[in-house]
């Protein structure tokens, strides 16, 4: 861990197994270690413990956005997944539990084991995760998720209500006009007969 690898002789404590846990679940996830083992084996010992300390891993998903093809398609067929299909499934929520977990500073990771087993408990449950900052929108998303059956059914009952609605709107729309129309041809018919009555010198009728 980076506390393990610092020079201030830091007390270490359980946190630091949770950095080795999110070490563990970063290379389930995509086949790799955080930080390259054959570059890593090239530097010097300093240099080495330079970079646990200081530089970022990228997320698994840029990770696995990055492999060759062939070790792409080899990962994903370990893990019974299509290779388009594991860097969807893989970013978002399982990007935010990797990172925190291996959090540079330890305040900031998981607590203990179980933080992580939870969230990852979550992750599976389609609930909001604690590792993800929270919106509205993620919270939506989650709640469709958890009750895809119920949602579906809702819409469907809501497209239907809406269809009727748009069905009547039409017919009283055509009904209104159909009127419109029959109130107008009605009007021309009585002014030809007015005007029929005037050429007749009738100007009772035409008067009626």
């Amino acid at each position: 861990s980076p506390e393990q690898a610092g020079l201030g002789g830091l007390d270490i404590d359980t946190r630091s197994d949770i950095y080795s846990l999110g070490v563990l679940l970063y290379e389930l996830l995509t086949g790799r270690t955080p930080f390259d083992a054959r570059e890593l084996a090239r530097e010097r010992h300093e240099r080495i413990l330079q970079v646990i300390r200081e530089q970022e891993p990228p997320r698994p998903s840029t990770r696995l956005s990055t492999l060759k093809r062939e070790d792409l398609v080899a990962i994903a067929a370990r893990r019974g997944e299509e290779p388009e299909r594991l860097h969807k499934l893989v970013r978002g929520d399982l990007d935010w539990i990797t990172m925190k977990a291996l959090e540079k500073d330890r305040t900031r990771r998981y607590e203990s084991a179980n933080g992580l087993a939870a969230d990852l408990r979550r992750y599976l449950d389609n609930e909001p995760i604690a590792a993800r900052p929270p919106s509205t929108v993620y919270r939506l998303q989650k709640l469709t998720r958890r009750n895809k059956l119920a949602f579906m059914a809702t819409g469907a009952v809501i497209a239907a209500l809406v269809a009727g609605l748009i069905t009547t709107t039409w017919q009283t729309l055509q009904a209104s006009r159909n009127l419109a129309q029959a109130r107008l041809n009605a009007y021309v018919s009585e002014m030809n007969v007015a005007q029929q009555a005037l050429a007749e010198n009738n100007l009772a009728r035409a008067r009626e």
